[in-house]
């Protein structure tokens, strides 16, 4: 099983590039600092490995990493090498997020251009050295105004070369998405794909969240919707429309959404007609990767097949233009 995994072409729907820096990367920007930090102080400080709190405490351990890319090249280097790690175990359709605004907060001496441009050059060079098709998504940020998330709208529709869709992700139960109706119908009226986090945290009834994300928000997709089995409504309006859920086991695990990773409803989501993705959602920071979540699912007893299926759905779904998917996927599985 381990062999037909990494074996398998895959697509990766739902990656923050800001939470993608190796390891390796990570302490080289320390050292360039003078921070000299032990491995047990480096571990607990970067990476998450046991299930946190509740969400507002993992995102708010993001900032460790987010800190240190303070230039365009770092941030070029860590986009192609996050693609290459993606190549590297079989991903061919990889979608790329991040929040301009996110990476701009930190370093005010860097322009959002600048950066953004680096994530291109990136990506750019990815694709010349392997065979994958990539595309960027702009996430807005519900801890943003609406009037600094139309900035950051802007920013992307200045950009319809480079952004295939808009996201909205953060806190879903302290912020309310209600504010934001207004920017993802002028996204979609742009032509930008849609991708909502919703129906992440456990115990709040945020399925609510799933069904607001479609109705309202326009939502082509759902980042996470882990919850989706609490509200059988949801479940029916979600399958009836084959909307897809960019699930992410390792991280719904840490972040508390699921109990444990065997707990993991993936399969009985499966199982109700909703199309499921296989993703790894922050791959650095949670020490995970795509085989890694394959593992996982194969451990409940998923079959190839069953992650085969999962692909075609999460390669019919991608925003990215469907002849350059179908340059290293193939438009036969594109349509199944």
């Amino acid at each position: 099983m381990k062999n037909a995994i990494a074996g398998m072409p895959k697509v990766e729907l739902h990656c923050h590039l800001e939470l993608t820096a190796r390891r390796s990367l990570l302490r080289e920007l320390l050292e360039r600092k003078g921070v000299r930090i032990d491995d047990a102080a480096f571990q607990a400080k970067y990476f998450i490995t046991e299930p946190m709190a509740d969400l507002p405490t993992v995102l708010n351990k993001f900032f460790s990493h987010r800190d240190l890319l303070s230039s365009p090249e770092i941030v070029e280097r860590m986009t192609y090498e996050a693609c290459e790690d993606m190549a590297r175990d079989g991903v061919k359709i990889l979608e790329l997020r991040y929040a301009p605004s996110f990476l701009s907060d930190a370093h005010d001496t860097l322009s959002a251009e600048h950066l953004h441009d680096a994530v291109v050059r990136g990506c750019g060079r990815a694709e010349t050295d392997f065979d994958m098709a990539t595309g960027l998504i702009c996430t807005l940020q519900r801890i943003k105004t609406a009037q600094e998330n139309e900035h950051w709208l802007n920013f992307a529709l200045d950009r319809l070369d480079d952004f295939i869709a808009i996201d909205l992700a953060d806190d879903e139960v302290g912020y309310a998405a209600e504010p934001f109706i207004p920017l993802f119908q002028k996204a979609k009226e742009a032509g930008l794909g849609i991708t909502i986090h919703a129906g992440e945290p456990a115990g709040c009834g945020s399925s609510k969240n799933i069904a607001e994300a479609v109705r309202e928000l326009g939502a082509d997709r759902i980042g996470h919707g882990v919850q989706i089995l609490e509200d059988p409504e949801v479940v029916e309006l979600i399958a009836s429309r084959g909307i897809p859920l960019e699930l992410c086991p390792t991280s719904n695990w840490l972040t508390g959404a699921v109990k444990s990773l065997a707990d993991h409803p993936f399969l009985d989501i499966m199982a109700a007609g909703i199309q499921t993705t296989i993703n790894t959602d922050d791959p650095s920071i949670m020490s995970t990767d795509i085989n890694q979540e394959y593992a996982v699912l194969a451990a409940q007893g998923m079959t190839l097949e069953q992650m085969a299926q999962c692909n075609r759905w999460a390669a019919k779904a991608s925003f990215i233009a469907p002849m350059k998917k179908a340059q290293v996927w193939g438009m036969p599985n594109l349509d199944a």
